[in-house]
């Protein structure tokens, strides 16, 4: 009976220590990502390849699964990383693709994060070319830097001389010639985003970066929709629209869109969409 009675009790005291227990762990887990995030650097890319011998396809995963872990806590803390964060991820991403070259999955991730989360884009367009030299058998290395320099560096030449050449890579489909050839229009930027947006959602494994990229082309259809709006006004009035609820008011537009990261759009002094969220979730 004795013996009963304290088993009840180490079981009972047992129930009670596991929230406590629960809450002690999640605090020594956050103070271990802060501590530990962006504080080391990586290795060379010859210490990485001697310390992993025949193990480099493994260690790639294991490091790339590293830097998934980091933006995807950001994200789960709806935060925007540090720009020291993100060049910690660039480098690791660059020893990662030293390691395994044809390992596709961290220029994919690079493009997703590198160049709409931060001042990034350089260092994403030279993973991108080492994609483009390790794997001849993809279209998209070349595809991903035409559209960096379409829509963020708005270098059309540029970018219709990286399009051309995904146009030629194996299983390229046939409109990419044809934006190639459209490059010099000049337009099309908010289009080009969620075209691709869509490409990026395809080939992107990771539910937490499929989820902040779903979230980005809502985001870009609501600019769209607006922006829709305003061609129409300037057709009508000869004018940009002082703002958006004049484009309300004058029945272009049935409703101002919600902005998915919580701002609010407006227009700028030369009439294009921009939002007070600057497409970034708002902190908790």
């Amino acid at each position: 009976m004795k013996g009963t009675r304290g088993t009840i009790l180490v079981l009972a005291l047992a129930l009670f220590a596991v929230p406590w227990c629960t809450d002690r762990l999640y605090e020594a887990r956050g103070r271990f990502h802060a501590a530990t995030a962006g504080l080391f650097p990586p290795p060379t890319t010859g210490v990485l390849r001697a310390s992993t011998l025949e193990f480099t396809g493994a260690a790639s995963d294991w490091f790339f699964l590293r830097v998934m872990t980091v933006v995807g806590q950001a994200l789960i803390e709806a935060r925007e990383p540090s720009r020291a964060e993100w060049q910690w991820v660039y480098e690791w991403l660059d020893r990662v693709t030293d390691l395994d070259p044809r390992f596709w999955d961290p220029y994919v991730f690079a493009e997703a994060v590198l160049t709409w989360k931060n001042d990034m884009l350089p260092q994403a367009d030279r993973l991108l070319l080492k994609a483009a030299e390790a794997r001849p058998d993809l279209y998209r290395p070349y595809f991903y830097l035409g559209f960096n320099h379409f829509y963020f560096q708005r270098d059309y030449a540029t970018a219709a001389g990286y399009l051309r050449k995904a146009a030629k890579r194996p299983g390229a489909p046939g409109w990419i010639m044809k934006l190639a050839a459209r490059m010099s229009l000049y337009g099309g930027q908010t289009m080009a985003g969620i075209v691709l947006l869509d490409d990026l959602i395809r080939t992107t494994r990771d539910p937490r970066t499929r989820a902040s990229l779903l979230r980005r082309r809502q985001a870009l259809e609501a600019v769209a929709v607006i922006e829709k709006a305003v061609a129409a006004f300037r057709r009508e009035k000869g004018r940009f629209p002082k703002d958006i609820e004049e484009l309300v008011r004058s029945g272009l537009l049935a409703s101002i869109p919600a902005d998915p990261y919580g701002g609010r759009f407006y227009l700028d002094r030369e009439g294009r969409v921009d939002t007070t969220s600057r497409f970034l979730p708002k902190r908790r």
